[in-house]
């Protein structure tokens, strides 16, 4: 969960760390060069009242707590400047006006995505895939569906990805596991009790594990060898759908089948084009499309 939302939702604040919240969340870079000293005064209260709250949100103290929001707020003011991914278009848009408005938020979410990809991250999944005997990917709703794609293009590289459509049995497949897998572990929030649950089974059978989460700090990714960062503007719920969401993981998993594609280039070629003729025949009539 991003720091922002935190200092909205959390209900175990005191009244003057509930105080503090407000004044932080009005503020925003404002509070760059303030002290603790400088917070108790402005929202009178005390100087440890901000170390406090620091440390309810998982920081060392006020400064660390500083540096990691006022990077978020970079990050947020940076991205999808003109258009709202849970609000993307309204009532009395036109058609063609909603599907401009829709093309260009996946526009912003591609680039938003990949600023995010960190090289040393993407490197390692692509290693741990490329080492697994079997890829397993986990997660819930329609985090899956992207999935299923990935999927799709892995199994014509000759390389097995399983998915189990029925959530429940999510477990028993993770009880199964071993050093041999790899899981992939598809997570917004980072902190779904069914996906967290299958991560702890994963790590006792140490087997590596990818996540695919929001950005900020949440509970997926301390169980996790590397993290890959989902575009993070939408909401859990208030929002028309997770059209910014399902095109970022989109991306992220066609990123990863690209880099394990990479690995074996002109072998993977083959194989895939020798397949796709033998069992995938196609035949059109259009000239733009036609094999030569």
């Amino acid at each position: 969960m991003i720091i922002s939302n935190k200092l909205e939702s959390m209900d175990s604040f005191s009244k003057s760390e509930e105080i503090l919240a407000k004044y932080i969340l009005n503020e925003k870079e404002n509070i760059e060069k303030l002290s603790t000293k400088d917070l108790a005064e402005a929202t009178y209260t005390s100087p440890s009242t901000a170390v406090r709250l620091s440390k309810k949100l998982g920081f060392s103290g006020w400064n660390e707590f500083k540096e990691k929001y006022l990077a978020e707020l970079t990050y947020l003011n940076q991205h999808f400047s003109n258009i709202d991914p849970n609000f993307p278009f309204e009532a009395n848009d036109t058609l063609m006006n909603i599907a401009s408005k829709i093309a260009h938020l996946a526009t912003e979410t591609i680039e938003d995505t990949l600023s995010l990809i960190k090289h040393d991250e993407l490197k390692k999944a692509v290693d741990l895939l490329n080492k697994a005997q079997t890829i397993n990917v986990y997660g819930i709703s329609n985090s899956l569906l992207m999935a299923y794609d990935f999927k799709h293009k892995m199994l014509r590289i000759n390389r097995h990805v399983e998915i189990m459509s029925l959530q429940d049995e999510q477990i028993f497949v993770a009880s199964n596991s071993s050093p041999n897998h790899c899981a992939i572990l598809i997570s917004y929030s980072g902190e779904s009790d069914e996906v967290l649950k299958i991560a702890e089974i994963l790590r006792d059978k140490k087997t590596p594990m990818i996540a695919l989460s929001s950005i900020g700090e949440n509970t997926l990714k301390n169980y996790s060898d590397c993290t890959l960062s989902i575009s993070t503007r939408e909401k859990l719920y208030s929002k028309i759908a997770s059209y910014s969401t399902n095109n970022s993981i989109h991306l992220i998993l066609d990123i990863l089948y690209s880099g394990l594609f990479k690995l074996n280039y002109h072998h993977n070629l083959e194989y895939k084009t020798n397949v796709s003729k033998k069992f995938d025949q196609r035949v059109s009539s259009s000239v733009l499309i036609q094999e030569k």
